[in-house]
């Protein structure tokens, strides 16, 4: 009766054990696919931002000139490197990269992390010159 109850008890705990082993492997994987969504809305976010101010100095014309800022890192956590090709801003990160769509390939300068000062001349975009 008593090694009865002693191998109900393990039975029991070893159910218990798995059950609490699949509860913490589901949450951090959970967590893992939360944080990716979240770094991938910002780099969409930043690839937006760029694009959308370069479209507005090509639409309003000739003289328009404005400073915007870019955030140093991903989430505060990821480094990360944007680019201009073909009517495309692409933004990429270690893990992945993103993308906005921009009205023209006539731009000049580099986009960096921070303080940014774009400029259309005579209807080319000019950043950081």
């Amino acid at each position: 009766m008593l090694a009865q109850v002693s191998v109900e008890f393990i039975a029991f705990v070893a159910v218990l054990s798995i059950l609490l082993f699949l509860t913490v492997y589901q949450s951090s994987t959970l967590s893992f696919q939360l944080n990716s969504a979240r770094i991938l809305k910002d780099a969409q976010s930043i690839s937006d931002q760029i694009a959308s101010e370069i479209n507005l100095a090509l639409k309003v014309g000739d003289g328009y000139s404005r400073i915007f800022y870019l955030p140093k890192k991903i989430s505060d956590s990821l480094d990360y490197e944007v680019s201009v090709e073909d009517y495309r801003v692409v933004v990429k990160w270690k893990d992945g990269s993103t993308q906005s769509v921009i009205l023209t390939k006539n731009i000049t300068g580099q986009i960096l992390k921070g303080k940014n000062f774009i400029r259309n001349v005579e209807g080319i975009i000019y950043v950081n010159q």
